[in-house]
């Protein structure tokens, strides 16, 4: 079973700029992310509608403690695969955790639209986790958390790509000539 979310964030700036920082200027970004301690770029490819990323995120924070206590820390990395189609201003997004455990897999898509001097930017995912998979708890017991897990993972999850929006929304406004 898995958890869908879809959240829509108005951001005043335009979507172009809105774009573009969010493709390529996140990793310098991150000192203004409470959550989040680092974005490293592991590569970088263009393509002919676009480009397709993969950033590695470290996440120090923002989970509840319950849910600290079952993720092990090293699952707070992952890397996120995404492809940024230029033509559909759409952005495609697969997550998996850097220890290739394979807990938990996040697929989604993200969605500027032009607002005028705004940006509509729609996210919407969906979070499996397998429970079979959480170390150190009884796949019975597991099961029977999974559903919640999910739900308070994507509402953190969602807490912080409004937090994320809001940093990219400041950068756009302050670099703007």
């Amino acid at each position: 079973m898995s958890y869908s979310l879809k959240k829509e964030i108005f951001l005043n700036a335009p979507k172009d700029k809105v774009w573009e920082t969010y493709r390529d200027s996140l990793p310098q970004l991150v000192s203004a992310m409470p959550t989040v301690e680092e974005i490293k770029v592991l590569s970088r490819e263009e393509l002919k509608e676009g480009i397709r990323l993969v950033n590695r995120w470290k996440i120090s924070g923002g989970l509840p403690k319950p849910i600290k206590k079952i993720v092990p820390s090293k699952l707070l990395s992952y890397d996120d695969q995404a492809t940024w189609n230029q033509k559909e201003y759409k952005c495609y997004f697969i997550e998996k955790p850097i220890d290739g455990s394979g807990i938990y897999l996040c697929e989604g898509k993200n969605t500027f639209i032009d607002k005028g001097e705004k940006t509509l930017l729609t996210i919407a995912f969906e979070l499996t986790i397998y429970p079979e998979k959480i170390p150190g708890v009884p796949t019975f017991v597991a099961r029977k958390l999974v559903s919640k897990i999910e739900q308070i993972i994507s509402k953190e999850v969602v807490k912080n790509l409004a937090l994320t929006a809001k940093v990219v929304e400041n950068h756009i406004q302050k670099n703007q000539i």
